[in-house]
Parts: C-alpha cells; sequence; structure tokens
C-alpha cells in the first residue's frame, strides 16, 4: 500500500475513534424528548410539508433550540443535539452517523 494512503487510512480512522456516532440511549432520548415536549403542537406533517424551515442539520438545530427556549424546556447542548438527530434521521434522510 502506498505510504500516502496508509497514511489518509490512519487519519481517518483516528478521527473516527475520536467521534464515536451517537449511542442507542442517546437516539432513544431524543425520540423521547421530542415525542414528551413536542408532538403536542407537531404531527409528523410538519416535516414533511413543502414550506417547512428546516433544510439542513444546522436548520433542525436553529428550530429545536428555538422552540425549546419558546416553551421554557433549558434543554442542553446534548438534548438539542439528540433531537436534532432524531429528526434528522427519521423525518429528513440524514444517516445514522
Amino acid at each position: 500500500m502506498p505510504k500516502p494512503l496508509t497514511l489518509t487510512l490512519a487519519t481517518a480512522l483516528g478521527l473516527l475513534l475520536l467521534c464515536p456516532p451517537l449511542q442507542a440511549s442517546e437516539r432513544e432520548r431524543g425520540r423521547l424528548l421530542y415525542e414528551n415536549h413536542c408532538t403536542t403542537c407537531h404531527t409528523s406533517t410538519v416535516h414533511v410539508r413543502s414550506e417547512h424551515k428546516a433544510h439542513t442539520l444546522e436548520d433542525i438545530e436553529t428550530q429545536v433550540r428555538r422552540w425549546s427556549g419558546e416553551l421554557g424546556l433549558k434543554w442542553s447542548d446534548a438534548e438539542v443535539a439528540a433531537v436534532r438527530h432524531y429528526l434528522g434521521v427519521r423525518y429528513y434522510g440524514y444517516s445514522e452517523d
């Protein structure tokens, strides 16, 4: 194997080890937070309508932060990330990674 390729693969592996994907319990936490606090107003149709405001993961996070603030939920960054991830995978077609 050529050295540049070996170095690239080693670097990629190292980065993967530093940034593990959300654990199943964290993904479940995002689902539970969303279902317990958001589905009073949001049905699944809000995420698939043509006029939805979120088009990227950053947009999703912005909306999660906005509405958690509006509702006075005081979610931590980890809770916001868990809900963003859940919505991204469940409704917006992002992968589990």
